[in-house]
């Protein structure tokens, strides 16, 4: 089945741009909320493309590990901020030089496509490498971080990272990638599956600089963007600050 099909059922994907660099805790609760938007409001499909803080998002998972407690501390030891985050999987980071994707969707029947969706959200990253002359597939390297067979790898090292939550009514799946600087986001690793008690080798995180030191945030801003035009019907929408925080009881779009 088409890309299109399975992570736009309705058509059109509402794209929003940012807001970048909100504090962690608002950030990771935005597309739960447009989730619950969508759901409510049969909205269709949205998806929002941001730079977000220094965080590690940790899972339930990581929570009912013995060490999780630690886990936080060497975080915050680092400068990154723990949150929490609702997709599965365990614990990933990102910075100020990293690009979040999260694409959601209303859906009277959310687990269908659950694996085909792992795949079409992969195949974008794949196509948006592409662009900018990077090879990729989807895979899994071993002793990876939040290991998955839908990661998106090149070589041995993880470039792409997603999760995906289902809830009555609709889904989100989420993506991040680090672009440049890739050795806080080793560090803040390292020392968190450490605490965890998870095996992970910090040398399979990797940044897309590190195979074409000239790629810019940008460059893989606007590679993104051109690659869910190749495939949807994308209609931009500006929420405010108010809507998106929460501050409103409504997000109009």
């Amino acid at each position: 089945m088409k890309i299109e099909k399975i992570l736009s059922p309705f058509g059109q994907m509402k794209l929003i741009d940012g807001p970048n660099f909100l504090e962690p805790e608002v950030d990771i609760s935005i597309a739960p909320r447009l989730l619950k938007y969508s759901i409510e409001k049969s909205a269709g499909t949205l998806a929002r493309i941001y730079r977000p803080q220094r965080t590690v998002a940790f899972t339930s998972r990581d929570k009912s590990t013995p060490g999780y407690e630690n886990a936080i501390l060497q975080a915050e030891r680092l400068g990154f901020k723990p949150v929490m985050r609702s997709p599965g999987g365990r614990a990933v980071a990102y910075h100020e030089e990293s690009v979040v994707l999260d694409l959601l969707s209303s859906d009277p029947d959310p687990h269908r496509f659950m694996d085909d969706r792992f795949k079409a959200i992969g195949k974008i990253f794949i196509e948006t490498f592409e662009k900018l002359g990077i090879n990729s597939q989807l895979g899994e390297v071993p002793r990876e971080f939040c290991p998955g067979k839908y990661s998106v790898i090149s070589g041995n090292v993880k470039l792409v990272g997603t999760a995906q939550r289902v809830m009555p009514g609709g889904w989100l799946i989420g993506a991040s990638l680090i672009v440049r600087n890739a050795a806080p986001v080793r560090e803040v690793l390292s020392n968190s599956y450490r605490a965890l008690e998870l095996d992970m080798d910090p040398n399979t995180v990797g940044s897309l600089n590190e195979f074409d030191s000239s790629i810019s945030v940008d460059d893989v801003l606007n590679a993104l963007n051109h690659t869910l035009r190749d495939h949807f019907a994308v209609l931009e929408i500006d929420l405010s600050m108010s809507e998106l925080t929460g501050n409103r009881e409504s997000v109009n779009v």
